[in-house]
């Protein structure tokens, strides 16, 4: 959907002035990484290397942000006709997600340092955009725009991941700044050409309740409709006719929840009648948040939040069998607390077929991710023992990081593809055995022959397992490298070495004698060593301990635990805030499938990156409070103590 052409001049004027905009922002960067402003020792660290690429790439570094800011136009456009890109199995892991946790810090500090600018420049381009009211989305170039921009410019300019972390945390703060002013002055200019700012859309709740005013602190009161109900006894009238009013203002305050799509709230409001009815015979139901109605209320409110596009096929098929439900329910001769649950446990299992129908489609991307979990704890078993194989043998630190790193991805591979027994498998494993013994070839003419014969043999399956795995061609080149250096002292050794003379009888036995025996057994070969792998079914003890914990992933690795499919949450990913809904997650816990905003879209992503999501406030619950306990709170804290 195109712009309106009234926003569309705007924002290409607002485009136009982009270059001046990133060229006083970098000079303002460049001011303050050299007076060392604000830096944190590790991000003085790459301060001179920084500075000097800004003023070696400054033309590229500024065009790349101005170009950032046309695609994100475009993909808002792109976005309001098809929603957010999706489809096939893109793992998201810890090094993706960190792009994302630096992103939205850049996105926060512009946006709490010119909130109120944007705000009411927002007003203005609401008006441009023909809406009859101030929405958020009517201005494309909103904080986050922004921040992509100013990190696909450090992209451009740095070629390290930490050097662009903080050159976009400094240009961060600098264009903050810049758009506090910038954002005025487009309010200005705006007014200027008669353009009317719109309004902020307000909530016009039953009386006698008054919005409290602006900034004022709430008033801490229990959290339930007993207290207010007792509260308000006092000013006279029928307990019954408290109870009605009571409702009605609540039900008043859930049709202005704008958190709940407005089909959800129109079937709630069906709702009025009979829990009216359920509430004059049942009073716990004023003080109990675990009652069947305020739990069917809530269960539909947050579902139906769950999948916000217009036209989702999920969203329309619940509101069709929730129109059912609470036709059922209105309907009811004498509706009770029985009523309620037994529609609530019927939308349960609605719920739950839906899960297992996204499940099912989503089946080719789970057995993809279990087949990872699978080859993750292979890799890291054989990757233990290789190197316990390696620890007496003297390597390069590379030639031990090929074996214990590499190497053990290649046995992995393999072991799932062809089964241990089943080549090429065993010839893998015996080229542990094979390379092992060429790294320390004893120092006599028989071992020379034997290393002669094999390494034809050796380097052929050391190729082919590294093709295996993708091993990119430089990384397979530095190895072989090392290895034919290593090889190459071994041969000429054994060709400056004339042959001994023969041993006598005596020298033999005496040979014998002085020969130490050890006092344990030499190590197993390597491919002895290795069986049944493939039928581990539980994480070794240290698989998830490889990283130090402090409180806050501590902490997330308990939230990450108590998740359970079906759960629903927001999560900013691939840079922007998406409504998930968990479907699956492995049997280790080490993978994560989420359901995205629309059809057939999903997200997986492993478990180091959901925790560096979830410690970085970036992993959050859909709503903080459900729709009923959300909703008493603000009657209770709009409602007057009485006297």
């Amino acid at each position: 959907m195109a712009l309106a052409p009234p926003l569309q001049r705007f924002v290409d004027d607002e485009l136009g002035r982009a270059g001046a905009l990133i060229e006083r922002s970098m000079a303002g960067t460049l001011t303050v990484l050299r007076d060392h402003g604000g830096l944190t020792p590790r991000e003085r660290e790459h301060q001179f290397e920084i500075v000097e690429a800004l003023q070696r790439d400054a033309a590229r570094y500024q065009r790349r942000f101005v170009e950032a800011l046309r695609e994100a136009v475009q993909r808002t456009e792109q976005e309001a006709v098809a929603g957010p890109a999706g489809g096939g199995l893109e793992l998201m892991d810890e090094s993706r997600v960190e792009v994302d946790i630096e992103i939205s810090r850049a996105l926060q500090m512009i946006d709490s340092t010119a909130e109120w600018e944007l705000r009411e420049l927002q007003t203005f381009t609401s008006t441009l955009a023909g809406l009859q009211h101030v929405s958020a989305e009517s201005h494309p170039l909103r904080p986050l725009a922004y921040a992509t921009a100013l990190w696909e410019a450090a992209c451009a300019a740095v070629p390290h991941f930490a050097q662009r972390a903080t050159l976009l945390r400094v240009s961060a703060g600098v264009m903050a700044g810049l758009l506090k002013s910038a954002w005025a002055a487009a309010s200005s200019r705006l007014e200027a050409q008669g353009v009317q700012p719109g309004i902020y859309k307000t909530v016009i709740l039953a009386a006698p309740l008054a919005l409290p005013e602006r900034g004022a602190a709430p008033v801490a009161r229990p959290g339930n409709l007993r207290a207010l109900l007792a509260e308000t006894s006092r000013t006279g009238g029928g307990d019954d006719q408290q109870v009605i009013e009571l409702l009605s203002r609540l039900f008043a305050l859930i049709q202005a929840d704008t958190a709940v799509p407005s089909a959800c709230r129109a079937l709630l409001a069906r709702l009025q009648v009979a829990a009216l009815r359920v509430a004059q015979q049942d009073r716990a139901m004023l003080d109990a948040p675990e009652h069947p109605v305020w739990q069917l209320m809530n269960r539909l409110a947050g579902a139906a939040s769950t999948w916000p596009a217009p036209g989702d096929k999920r969203l329309a098929g619940l509101m069709n069998f929730a129109e059912a439900v609470t036709e059922e329910v209105s309907r009811a001769a004498a509706p009770d607390a029985a009523t309620f649950r037994r529609a609530l446990t019927r939308l349960d299992a609605f719920l739950g077929e839906q899960l297992q129908w996204q499940l099912r489609e989503a089946q080719a991307s789970i057995d993809s991710l279990q087949r990872n979990e699978r080859r993750e704890l292979l890799e890291h078993v054989l990757s233990q023992r290789l190197s316990e194989q390696m620890a007496p043998v003297p390597a390069s630190p590379l030639i031990r990081r090929f074996v214990t790193g590499t190497w053990a991805k290649v046995l992995a591979e393999s072991m799932l593809r062809h089964g241990e027994q089943a080549e090429p498998t065993p010839s893998y494993l015996k080229a542990v055995d094979d390379l092992l013994w060429s790294l320390q070839t004893p120092a006599h003419p028989q071992s020379r022959q034997r290393l002669v014969a094999l390494l034809p043999g050796l380097l052929q399956r050391l190729r082919e397992g590294m093709a295996l795995v993708a091993l990119p061609e430089p990384e397979q080149q530095a190895v072989l490298d090392e290895l034919m250096a290593v090889h190459t002292v071994a041969l000429r050794q054994g060709f400056r070495t004339s042959a001994p003379a023969p041993l006598t009888p005596q020298e033999i036995v005496q040979r014998m004698r002085d020969e130490v025996i050890p006092d344990t057994p030499l190590p197993r070969p390597f491919a002895d060593s290795v069986i049944d792998l493939a039928s581990m079914d539980t994480v070794p003890a240290d698989f998830l301990a490889s990283r130090p914990m402090d409180g806050s992933f501590e902490e997330s690795r308990r939230r990450l635990d108590a998740l359970v499919p079906g759960a629903r949450a927001r999560l900013f990913l691939q840079r922007r805030w998406s409504v998930v809904q968990l479907l699956w997650k492995s049997e280790q816990a080490l993978y994560f499938l989420f359901a995205g905003e629309r059809p057939g879209q999903t997200h997986s992503i492993t478990r180091q990156a959901l925790e560096r999501l979830d410690a970085a406030g970036l992993l959050q619950p859909l709503e903080e409070q459900p729709l009923v306990q959300r909703s008493i709170d603000a009657l209770l804290n709009q409602t007057p103590l009485a006297p």
